[in-house]
C-alpha cells in the first residue's frame, strides 16, 4: 500500500534530499535543488536550491544555498542569495552572509552578519553607513546651539 505524504510545517516533503531525524551524517553535501536537515550533519552543505533545518536538526557546518530557514541548531557560517530566516526554535552561532535577515522572537544568532541587497551592491548603489553619535559629538552640538542663542 503506499503511503501518502505528509507535508510539515517547514515543508521538508518538498525537499529532494532529506536528512531525517536520527540520522547522522559526516561529510560535505552538495546538490543543485532543495536540501531538508532534521537529523545531525557534520562538514558542509552547498546547493543551489534552499535548505531547511528542522527543529530536530544539529549542524556543525558552513552552508551555502538560494535561501535558508533555521528552526535547530547551526554551529558554522551561512551564506545565502536570498534570506536567512532564524525561526523561535533556531539556534544559529556563526556568520551571516545574506540580501536578508529575519530572526523571530526566541531565535538565537550569535555572530556577525553582512546583510545587502544584491541588486543595490551591483549598480553601486549601497548605502552609505549613518555616523555614530558620541558623547562629544553631541555635547559639541549643545555647546554651538547654546553660543547661537
Amino acid at each position: 500500500m503506499a503511503r501518502k505524504a505528509h507535508e510539515d510545517a517547514l515543508g521538508v516533503a518538498g525537499a529532494e534530499t532529506v536528512i531525517g531525524t536520527g540520522v547522522i551524517v559526516h561529510g560535505n553535501l552538495e546538490s543543485e535543488s532543495d536540501i531538508a536537515i532534521d537529523g545531525t550533519l557534520d562538514g558542509s552543505v552547498k546547493t543551489k536550491g534552499n535548505v531547511i533545518v528542522g527543529v530536530n536538526a544539529n549542524i556543525k557546518a558552513n552552508i551555502h544555498a538560494t535561501s535558508i530557514i533555521i528552526a535547530g541548531t547551526v554551529k558554522g557560517n551561512v551564506t545565502s542569495e536570498g534570506e536567512t530566516s532564524i525561526l523561535e526554535t533556531g539556534h544559529l552561532v556563526g556568520d551571516v552572509d545574506a540580501s536578508g535577515l529575519a530572526i523571530t522572537s526566541g531565535g538565537i544568532f550569535v555572530g556577525r552578519s553582512l546583510v545587502s541587497s544584491p541588486q543595490r551592491v551591483e549598480l553601486g548603489e549601497a548605502p552609505e553607513p549613518a555616523p555614530i553619535e558620541t558623547d562629544s559629538s553631541v555635547k559639541d552640538r549643545k555647546s554651538s546651539r547654546d553660543h547661537e542663542s
